[in-house]
């Protein structure tokens, strides 16, 4: 894990990927078992219901047809609630097809690992369930928000992944980022507020040498785990895509991990009384890890202070990692050149804080 450049593919609807060099299947799994498995979604649209603009929900031949997907990616042995494992497998099966003999992307075996992903960002998201994207040329099984108005589309990205390259955690990291994306801004429960909650740590604050700040996680006196790097990353990520891209404010949302995966929540209200709400809730809920997303600013070398999406993760009981990544916001035509929301700079490590839970 690093911080730099984004680590997962949009969410965004995309076409399909181009072929370009082909090569053979995953050692470790039996190429007769994936190969039956049909790599297109039947054609029929009886009895689909219309979600959203170009969503409906999927046929009982499409399920059946994803179901297929789920029995093969089975075959392989692993365990497929875990994304530890569905990453080692994408990155295993993608490094043998890429250094092979040349041959066709095996698309059985990515529509497969794609429906598993899904399936993991299903399970850790409140009302998300599979649906089909069928506003381009080329339906594709997407993964809907309980609104219906955000979708994820895994076999895309996982198709696109394959083709480019990914390391072993990258499933974990992407569907961290997804479930953000899934559910940040939704109207969800959460738990009421204490009369009088705590006010959090201090933060660490950067400070405007470059040179004395922690350049990695590894710098750090505590170094944080590998699972709570990706969990800020994926948080912070998602939290700065939403500030670039949302008109309206965004709010503080939490991600807790409690061993099968991150579940989301976004908290509305007065920003400073929901990260308040979103760290309360972060502490009652038991979970193995968790991180708060917040929107604030940070000093700059240059003059003043910009605006900054922070993070703050930990395990439980241990020390946290506190990130940030400072942007620049619009300026709408009639005020001076005009130009878009943008990030300014890298990803920066803030340093440590109290345990969250």
């Amino acid at each position: 894990m690093h911080f730099g450049p984004a680590v997962h593919q949009g969410f965004a609807a995309s076409g399909g990927i181009a072929t370009t060099s082909l090569k053979p299947q995953v050692s470790g799994v039996d190429p007769a078992l994936m190969d039956d498995v049909r790599s297109t979604v039947p054609s029929s649209a009886a009895g689909a219901v219309d979600i959203a603009p170009g969503i409906r929900t999927l046929t009982p031949a499409e399920v059946a047809h994803l179901d297929r997907a789920r029995a093969h990616l089975r075959s392989a042995a692993i365990d497929v609630t875990d994304s530890a494992a569905i990453g080692a497998l994408l990155h295993r099966a993608r490094t043998s097809w890429a250094t092979g003999p040349s041959s066709a992307p095996p698309a059985a075996m990515i529509l497969a690992l794609g429906v598993g992903v899904g399936d993991l960002l299903i399970a850790r998201v409140p009302g998300a369930r599979w649906a089909l994207h069928n506003g381009s040329a080329h339906p594709t099984p997407t993964v809907v928000s309980s609104s219906g108005l955000d979708a994820a589309l895994p076999l895309t990205d996982v198709r696109s992944k394959w083709m480019t390259g990914c390391t072993p955690t990258w499933v974990g990291e992407y569907v961290a980022a997804a479930a953000a994306h899934l559910v940040v801004g939704a109207d969800i429960a959460v738990p009421a507020a204490l009369p009088n909650p705590p006010e959090p740590a201090a933060l660490p604050s950067p400070r405007l040498a470059g040179d004395d700040l922690p350049r990695t996680p590894a710098d750090l006196p505590h170094p944080p785990s590998s699972a709570v790097q990706d969990l800020a990353l994926g948080a912070l990520e998602h939290a700065l895509d939403a500030v670039l891209t949302t008109p309206a404010d965004p709010h503080p949302f939490a991600l807790v991990d409690g061993g099968s995966g991150p579940q989301v929540h976004s908290f509305d209200g007065e920003p400073s009384h929901a990260q308040h709400v979103a760290r309360e809730w972060v502490r009652a809920s038991g979970a193995v890890r968790g991180a708060v997303a917040w929107y604030g600013s940070l000093p700059t070398p240059e003059a003043g202070d910009a605006p900054a999406v922070l993070v703050e993760a930990s395990d439980a009981h241990e020390p946290s990692l506190v990130v940030a990544h400072r942007y620049a916001l619009a300026i709408p035509a009639g005020q001076g050149r005009a130009r878009p929301a943008r990030a300014i700079g890298e990803p920066i490590i803030l340093g440590q804080g109290d345990a969250l839970l």
